[in-house]
């Protein structure tokens, strides 16, 4: 079974502009990536799944398989990632029978560690269970405590369940979110939307948590300043002076 890494990186990021190839640090975002997935020595094939030229070109000089360009309707904005992973695993024979894949998000908070704990995680449940990331949600925070705004008021999104839950910060009960710029699967668990969901509501997922101190998203430039400067003190002061 080849143990597989894909990264999908379209061009029309809109949070961030070009945010694939953006220099962080020093370096493009991608250059992390790479080096973390590299470092984890896990992977037997690394791809990159992208529809541009640019980004297929810093791609292969750090070291990705980049077998094409992807079609320009599998990067659009309302574009379904799972329809890429179905695409890419149609088009290079990746499946059940000669496969195991991890679809990694182009976030160099994927430090090379969490890489190889969470496949252990994958294999010491026999590829069994899904496995991604996860952290502590806090109780007053989880789903159907969060409002939509109509009209300048502000309603809950669940009402019943809202009413029903009785839930306040005094209930101890734990709460956890799942990440997803790291998912360990099966090809056929990976290549459809609705059936990913499915299997995680039914059977749930294996995960490693991490730390907020040690994690950050990229969405927006705000994340992007806050992300600079919390790299920098995590590879100073959380063990990664080497990296």
């Amino acid at each position: 079974m080849n143990k597989v890494a894909l990264i999908c990186c379209r061009e029309g990021s809109k949070g961030i502009k070009n945010k694939n190839i953006k220099t962080f640090n020093g370096k493009p975002l991608l250059y992390w990536t790479a080096k973390n997935i590299f470092k984890a020595r896990v992977f037997d094939k690394v791809y990159l799944s992208t529809d541009s030229f640019k980004i297929a070109n810093v791609g292969k000089k750090l070291g990705f398989v980049v077998p094409g360009l992807r079609p320009k309707k599998l990067a659009k904005d309302n574009s379904d990632v799972f329809e890429t992973h179905k695409y890419f695993f149609k088009k290079n024979n990746i499946n059940d029978s000669n496969s195991i894949v991890c679809i990694i998000n182009n976030n160099p908070f994927i430090f090379s560690k969490i890489i190889k704990k969470s496949f252990l995680i994958f294999k010491k449940n026999k590829y069994k269970f899904i496995v991604m990331l996860a952290r502590d949600v806090d109780i007053d925070q989880i789903f159907y405590r969060q409002f939509f705004l109509k009209d300048s008021l502000l309603f809950p999104m669940f009402k019943k369940q809202l009413i029903k839950s009785r839930i306040n910060r005094n209930k101890k009960i734990k709460i956890m979110s799942n990440i997803g710029d790291l998912r360990w699967g099966k090809p056929s668990q990976l290549k459809n939307f609705r059936e990913f969901n499915n299997i995680i509501s039914k059977k749930g997922f294996n995960f490693l948590k991490i730390n907020d101190q040690n994690y950050q998203d990229l969405n927006t430039i705000e994340d992007w300043r806050i992300a600079q400067n919390k790299f920098i003190n995590i590879l100073k002061n959380f063990g990664f002076k080497k990296y």
